[in-house]
């Protein structure tokens, strides 16, 4: 064998080694018996962090959005750290085989718990809560109710979270008003299409609430001209890169059922407790979190408008606010560079 092989032999030998030292991608189940609660942990384990994704929506899949590397972390954030994503318990299985019982959203909070100790335990590494919208108020209540139970978790990060419900008047009658009126006033400072921000603002000023269906479709046309978000095109490779990989059977993917009936009970039962004025607001909640928090959210995020957030940020000991500039409710495609950056620098 030639002197210049063995060299290159030995050389993609210690890569590959190397290679395998930094990475890891495994999946498991945290209910193995039942097979509920799926983990999927991809990324650098060398660094001693993983940050546990908790996906937004109602029973949104977060495997799949990690397989598929939809916001593109696989060749980014997770060369940094490791990433687990998981799907909420009911997923991944017939409608008819759905433990009701256990679908409340006292029990999400408390998987998110059970799902970061059994990372622990496995890795011996530091865990980090890591949500993006809904996704990130679970963080912000699972640390706020859970606060003992909570304290082997690191830090948590969230973003594009809005602190208001669906159900919280102060949402229309307030916060999103107010992010309107605050837009459209720096639009006509900037000169920018003045007479078009000028009528927003005045509509605005006239109006003060968007609580019925016509009012809310009409701030929506105005906020959707401030800033256009980047859209990423769910190409065929990520498809196939998800519906053929463990949790998954392709056929119930693609049906959805459990997906749509686990939302659908997890919102009306948040629904009710709202109509019985049983439910606790998150504001009330968010003085009790003792751990370190890092908050990030669009400038032109009408989801978690900016001014939620910085409410937040008052009410929460120990947190850093970080707006990033040109960014929407999907922050993490808007300004990847710079929403990487962020979350870098809080870690280190």
């Amino acid at each position: 064998m030639h002197l210049k092989t063995i060299l290159f032999t030995l050389t993609l030998f210690i890569f590959n080694n190397l290679l395998a030292q930094q990475k890891v991608k495994d999946f498991y189940y945290v209910e193995p018996e039942t097979k509920n609660l799926p983990v999927f942990i991809r990324g650098n384990l060398e660094s001693k962090k993983i940050l546990l994704y908790v996906q937004g929506g109602g029973a949104e899949n977060g495997i799949d959005f990690g397989r598929s590397d939809y916001p593109k972390w696989k060749n980014t954030l997770e060369k940094e750290v490791a990433i687990a994503y998981f799907d909420q318990r009911g997923l991944n299985r017939s409608v008819k085989k759905i433990d009701t019982s256990k679908i409340n959203s006292t029990q999400v909070l408390k998987d998110i718990i059970l799902i970061a100790k059994s990372l622990k335990e496995k890795y011996k590494t530091d865990i980090y809560l890591f949500g993006h919208s809904m996704g990130g108020v679970d963080v912000l209540n699972c640390l706020a109710t859970f606060p003992k139970e909570t304290t082997f978790i690191k830090s948590g990060i969230v973003f594009n979270a809005p602190i208001t419900s669906d159900f919280s008047p102060e949402r229309y009658n307030y916060y999103r008003p107010l992010f309107l009126k605050n837009i459209a006033k720096e639009f006509i400072q900037q000169e920018r299409d003045t007479a078009y921000w000028q009528e927003a603002l005045n509509w605005m000023l006239k109006t003060d609430s968007i609580a019925t269906i016509e009012d809310s479709k009409k701030w929506n046309s105005y906020v959707d001209r401030a800033y256009k978000p980047y859209k990423r095109k769910i190409g065929f490779g990520m498809i196939l890169k998800t519906i053929f990989s463990r949790p998954y059977n392709p056929i119930k993917y693609l049906n959805n059922k459990d997906n749509k009936y686990v939302a659908d009970k997890l919102w009306f039962a948040e629904k009710e407790l709202w109509d019985n004025g049983k439910q606790t607001t998150l504001w009330r909640l968010l003085p009790k979190i003792n751990n370190n928090i890092l908050l990030i959210t669009g400038k032109y995020d009408a989801v978690a408008v900016p001014e939620e957030m910085e409410e937040a940020h008052r009410h929460i000991k120990k947190s850093k606010l970080v707006i990033l500039p040109n960014a929407t409710h999907e922050s993490y495609l808007d300004q990847p560079n710079l929403f990487n950056e962020v979350i870098t620098s809080f870690l280190e």
